[in-house]
């Protein structure tokens, strides 16, 4: 009678888990995801059409499509996993996460970075790694101190923090992969500016943010005093790599190096422009099919999408971003704790972040950085890490309510 008992307990506990995963799971988020991942494919499919590129990888469609049904596994797998037990073991991740950006060295070059650690016929990125256990690192300390009896917020409280972003940062930008490391100063900033319970924290960020902003405006309107102002203070001093500097001076102005550094931002906007409203159609874009932009299915994919589709097809993505990034801002809004909320807020700030920065680069919007288009720009790593960041922000939505037996 009891064993009885004991079962029918837990069919109804497992019946009710079910409901509710189906009741408050975001449908809206997969369906984008959906349209995402057919996005990716066909735009592939465009950028590599009879194209026979050293670099390219064989049978590559058929990659991004392994990819993606990886992505929605682990996707799925850490939906249903409880986000909080992260808590418990987040030390692991951290640790794990800051051995690979060491091993990475070790590694053999390539593309003239230490970025890639070889599996095979596969490759692994660490710093994609990284992205996802910072955010989850400093989750956890932040809802700590918003946990405590006295929270304190005063630096000898967070310093802490600053090493989590610093160690990695560091280790990425050494590799040298300065999109990356971009990609975690603009997570470490977007969650300190929700953490942050005093005004002049948050005021100190948005006036650097400013600074630099204004910085920016003065250099695109004069290029040549920037120009000459980088080449002897950052590339003289080793501060950035000479290509790195290079893609900040045809950034400033494009007329400089037009056949080399400048080449990729000059034919970019050209494929961008060629597609007007409507696009030149599928296997029709002339810098597409020519071969003329490098690495289309990977850093500027954008291009390819933005000219045999035009303004209508672009437009159409970045709509599917903006409702996948305020789904995830409703979701980080109705946590039932502070630690889902930051998960979430590192997650939408990652997701913004490389969207904003690759889509710019094609548009002159903002300098090249090498940082792809999350879920449409070819690559197993960058791709699954975005599915198991989503994954960790559904986890969240589904443990919204606690459950309620009567």
């Amino acid at each position: 009678m009891v064993l009885a008992c004991l079962d029918e307990m837990e069919g109804r506990c497992f019946v009710e888990t079910l409901r509710r995963n189906i009741r408050d799971m975001d449908f809206t988020v997969l369906g984008v995801l959906v349209l995402l991942a057919v996005y990716s494919c066909v735009a592939i499919l465009a950028a590599t059409y009879g194209k026979t590129d050293v670099g390219l990888p064989k049978h590559i469609i058929y990659r991004q499509i392994l990819f993606e049904m990886i992505g929605w596994i682990a996707m799925t797998a850490i939906t249903l996993y409880d986000y909080r037990s992260l808590r418990k073991n987040y030390w692991w991740i951290i640790g794990g996460a800051g051995f690979l950006l060491l091993v990475v060295f070790v590694m053999p070059r390539r593309n003239g970075a230490h970025s890639w650690i070889p599996l095979g016929p596969f490759s692994f990125q660490p710093s994609e790694v990284a992205k996802l256990a910072m955010i989850i690192g400093m989750a956890v300390f932040m809802a700590d101190i918003d946990e405590s009896e006295v929270p304190d917020y005063s630096f000898r409280r967070v310093w802490p923090l600053l090493i989590m972003f610093i160690v990695p940062f560091v280790l990425t930008f050494k590799e040298p992969a300065l999109g990356q490391a971009l990609v975690l100063l603009a997570i470490f900033v977007t969650m300190y500016c929700v953490f942050a319970k005093r005004w002049h924290f948050v005021m100190l960020i948005f006036f650097t943010i400013a600074l630099v902003a204004g910085i920016g405006v003065v250099a695109v309107m004069y290029p040549q005093e920037s120009t000459k102002l980088i080449e002897n203070v950052l590339i003289k001093h080793h501060l950035l790599h000479s290509y790195q500097a290079y893609r900040i001076i045809t950034w400033l102005n494009p007329q400089e190096y037009p056949l080399s550094y400048g080449y990729n931002i000059r034919i970019s906007q050209i494929a961008v422009g060629s597609g007007q409203v409507f696009g030149e159609g599928l296997f029709n874009g002339i810098e597409t099919r020519g071969n003329w932009i490098p690495n289309q299915w990977t850093d500027y994919i954008f291009t390819a999408i933005a000219e045999e589709f035009g303004f209508v097809g672009s437009s159409l993505l970045v709509l599917l971003f903006l409702i996948l990034c305020y789904r995830l801002i409703r979701i980080a809004g109705t946590s039932q704790d502070s630690f889902g909320t930051y998960i979430v807020t590192g997650i939408v700030a990652l997701i913004a972040f490389q969207v904003f920065e690759n889509i710019g680069a094609d548009m002159y919007l903002s300098p090249s950085t090498g940082i792809t288009l999350p879920f449409i720009s070819y690559g197993g790593s960058s791709l699954v890490i975005d599915y198991m960041g989503v994954g960790l922000a559904l986890s969240v939505a589904l443990r919204r309510k606690k459950l309620r037996f009567n």
